[in-house]
């Protein structure tokens, strides 16, 4: 009976992702990203329940990454695509418009599903990752409708789906948050993203959520300098 329990929470994962879609196409946006944020709250708690369990299992995992692919990858995508339609009063009959704003969206997705897959196959991404995890690129996309938008903001709205595109699938080192011991010397570079971090999120709320990933990103691009410079060994 234990070895369902953490697929049945990655199917509550899933279903939170196809309920922020559905709340998305009924442009409720700030809603649907509360729902993306309560998907990546059971993906943790899968995760968590299969190593307190110790049920592993082979369909676990490919069940986790299929799942992502919706409540990481389409829903944030239909978020923002409704954030177009807002904007710009997408129609059907307008096809072009439609074609040429709707691309990047599903860049956005196509480069989402390849991080995840290449992810599935990397032995090596147990203790850092290459590439934007998928999480952290969906929580810039749901962080959006809690900013004021209009024509001319989407220029950079188009921008940060193709640099979240690319960081997704690039070969950039960033840290994980997974803690192997509590040292200062081993974790300094977690320890300022998590208190300042907090601070952000305290202060600013969801907004503060494009500038802890940019701040992640750069620390991530120090923290691997620093590592080479004084030989320390990545954890």
């Amino acid at each position: 009976m234990k070895k369902h329990i953490p697929n049945f929470i990655t199917l509550l994962n899933l279903s939170s992702g196809v309920i922020a879609i559905w709340i998305a196409m009924h442009n409720e946006l700030k809603l649907a990203a509360i729902m993306v944020i309560v998907a990546a709250v059971f993906d943790f708690f899968d995760g968590f329940s299969a190593r307190l369990l110790h049920v592993k299992t082979n369909i676990g995992k490919e069940l986790d990454s299929l799942s992502d692919v919706v409540y990481f990858g389409v829903a944030p995508a239909i978020i923002v695509s409704q954030l177009y339609a807002k904007i710009y009063g997408l129609s059907i009959d307008n096809l072009g418009l439609n074609i040429m704003i709707l691309c990047f969206p599903i860049i956005y997705v196509c480069c989402a599903s390849l991080r995840l897959a290449k992810f599935n196959l990397d032995s090596e991404q147990t203790e850092h990752f290459k590439g934007l995890p998928t999480p952290a690129a969906a929580f810039v996309l749901i962080s959006l409708p809690f900013f004021e938008m209009n024509k001319y903001t989407t220029i950079v709205l188009s921008g940060i789906l193709l640099l979240l595109s690319v960081l997704m699938v690039s070969k950039l080192y960033l840290f994980s948050l997974k803690f192997q011991n509590l040292k200062l010397k081993d974790n300094l570079f977690r320890y300022i993203l998590i208190i300042i971090g907090g601070i952000l999120l305290s202060v600013f709320l969801l907004k503060a959520i494009p500038f802890i990933i940019l701040m992640y990103i750069l620390l991530s691009i120090i923290e691997n300098q620093y590592s080479k410079k004084f030989n320390i060994k990545k954890i």
